[in-house]
């Protein structure tokens, strides 16, 4: 009997090891977006890039029909974004400068306007107010994303740490993912990035398709990145120059 005991523990061990291990259960990912889009509404500054890779997409805009290639933008709230733009038009490469308080807007580019600020339409009916406004901006386009699934966890190529999500979305519903300055159109797939530590969007990737071809057999591809939220803003504001 007195060792009886220590066969016991045997058997409790034996058992133990036995055990399958417990399975985590991964985060609901309509509750991280959804968190996510409050977060970012609530931010009052923060910088992004938009970059295209993948078929040519082209827009209108105050210097005529130009190819997108890359933008890197900041905003400020309620209703202010400065951005430089990487376009081609005639087979020519430009970077534009915009700015934006509400709807007025002004542009510059060195041979177009001399290095000066033209105060004109750049992109006819955009309005930084609408990024975080709560039925037109981030929060209701990422509601628009839709067959949510947790893909995992995931770091940047600087190491962020994030959640991935992935999903489906019209275009036109997601244009605010795109800093509001690309019209977006068709199905889109959609994959989400979110902050892991911090809760706020960290990256967006939206693949159109429907825009790939025989002659560009990559689709049209979206990556957002926002970043430094909450950091000073550096805007050479055109309106202030004025004054």
């Amino acid at each position: 009997m007195r060792y009886l005991p220590i066969v016991c523990m045997l058997l409790a061990l034996a058992a133990g090891c036995g055990a399958a291990p417990a399975t985590e259960i991964p985060p609901d990912p309509v509750t991280l977006v959804a968190q996510a889009a409050a977060n970012i509404r609530a931010s009052d500054r923060f910088r992004m890039t938009v970059e295209r890779t993948g078929a040519p997409y082209e827009v209108d805009t105050g210097l005529g029909r130009v190819t997108f290639r890359r933008a890197s933008a900041q905003y400020v709230a309620p209703d202010t974004l400065q951005a430089t733009v990487s376009l081609t038009a005639a087979g020519l490469t430009a970077e534009v400068d915009i700015f934006a308080r509400g709807e007025n807007q002004w542009f510059r580019n060195v041979i177009l306007t001399g290095g000066s600020w033209l105060n004109a339409p750049f992109a006819e009916g955009f309005n930084p107010q609408v990024l975080i406004a709560e039925e037109t901006g981030f929060e209701a386009a990422l509601a628009a994303v839709r067959e949510l699934t947790y893909a995992g966890p995931a770091a940047l190529e600087d190491g962020t740490p994030v959640h991935r999500i992935s999903g489906v979305a019209e275009g036109h519903d997601i244009s605010a993912l795109l800093a509001g300055l690309i019209e977006a159109s068709g199905p889109t797939q959609v994959e989400v990035y979110i902050h892991r530590e911090t809760g706020l969007p960290a990256r967006f990737v939206i693949v159109q398709p429907e825009t790939a071809s025989e002659q560009f057999p990559t689709p049209t591809t979206w990556t957002v990145d926002i970043y430094d939220y909450g950091a000073p803003a550096r805007l050479d504001d055109p309106e202030a120059r004025q004054s």
